[in-house]
């Protein structure tokens, strides 16, 4: 990788400031030229993205370092993005095949959740039109990524869950498909399901338990570096369906995608699908075949373990927008492969999560 000589570095609300990773990475950066931007929220916006890109574009910065989680690298790419493209940076969302190349990205990761430490995608809200898009190119994935699990050590129980949360729901969305000649890519998929829910619960108890900090950090990449994918016919329903609370409410992502899956599962569940839930059941949960659809109430457990909420009223949504939530799904055309999903269907998967 060529030498750089100015950088924007992007982070968060603070606290890598406040626990000194921060001052370690500036240390590193000695010699050269270093620009912020600060205060990106955990549904990155729009606005921070502008922001972004006018000081990259006054400085002249030839390289972006975000320091942070999924929602640090998420805006890091889309500033990126931007800097190049000479219209307005949100239409490159609205339609990805505008995209003409972005600046190169590195990254250090300080929450294990969304992998988008190692894979194309970037995810904005905008706040205006209450729209939560991605925008997905090769070009978009960092040129590096440190992965230190001590760096996750002082994370909040909340934000620990709904990262595992997060992970558990990308090996869903990509083990849940209709394609049945996928053995080794579903048993990898088995594999992070079942470190989830093996060394999840442990954080919750021993925050600074560096083996599963290790685990849970090298889980949620694998969970959605592409490996997964291979062969797969996915499906990401859900994450559309979760993606409309997020863009309204300010939900974390995670925490929607708890409160959401085991009621996707049931809404899909029936004798041309069971198939999968078997093999779910079996590999994941050591139960018998017979047992199907409990697999569904482990899952809801698993989430539960985490204290994650387990229902819309008890992060205080209520169902007046679920029709509209809808026809969004349904307009985007991301409805899922697994089953293709209905606007009766999402709005029935929404109500069972009141």
């Amino acid at each position: 990788m060529k030498p750089y000589s100015r950088v924007l570095l992007v982070t968060g609300s603070g606290s890598v400031k406040k626990f000194g990773i921060y001052d370690e990475v500036v240390k590193e950066l000695e010699g050269i030229e270093i620009f912020e931007l600060s205060g990106v929220k955990p549904n990155p916006t729009l606005d921070s993205v502008y922001q972004g890109i006018e000081i990259c574009r006054k400085n002249n910065v030839e390289f972006i370092l975000a320091l942070g989680g999924g929602s640090v690298i998420d805006a890091a790419k889309a500033i990126a993005a931007g800097v190049v493209y000479q219209g307005d940076v949100w239409e490159l969302f609205l339609d990805n095949s505008k995209f003409t190349g972005a600046l190169n990205t590195g990254c250090i990761l300080t929450i294990a959740a969304t992998g988008s430490e190692s894979n194309k995608n970037s995810i904005i809200t905008n706040e205006l039109t209450k729209e939560k898009l991605g925008l997905r190119r090769d070009e978009l994935k960092p040129q590096f990524a440190i992965l230190d699990p001590k760096y996750t050590y002082t994370l909040p129980e909340k934000q620990t869950a709904a990262g595992i949360a997060d992970t558990m729901a990308h090996a869903f969305e990509q083990y849940f498909s209709p394609t049945k000649d996928s053995y080794l890519t579903d048993r990898m998929a088995e594999s992070v399901m079942k470190t989830c829910i093996k060394f999840g619960p442990v954080l919750l108890n021993e925050p600074e338990n560096y083996e599963a900090r290790a685990e849970i950090m090298w889980a949620s990449n694998i969970a959605l570096n592409g490996i997964l994918s291979c062969g797969k016919d996915t499906d990401w329903a859900s994450h559309m369906i979760a993606h409309e609370l997020s863009a309204n409410y300010d939900l974390t992502h995670g925490i929607a995608l708890a409160i959401l899956f085991p009621n996707w599962m049931e809404q899909v569940f029936d004798e041309t699908r069971k198939w999968k839930f078997e093999e779910y059941t079996v590999n994941v949960w050591g139960l018998s075949a017979s047992e199907a659809k409990t697999s569904i109430i482990k899952t809801r457990e698993f989430f539960n373990s985490l204290n994650l909420p387990d229902t819309l009223t008890k992060v205080s949504i209520d169902g007046q927008y679920f029709e509209q939530f809808a026809e969004n799904v349904v307009r985007r055309g991301r409805t899922g492969s697994f089953k293709n999903l209905t606007k009766k269907d999402i709005i029935s998967i929404y109500r069972r999560s009141l």
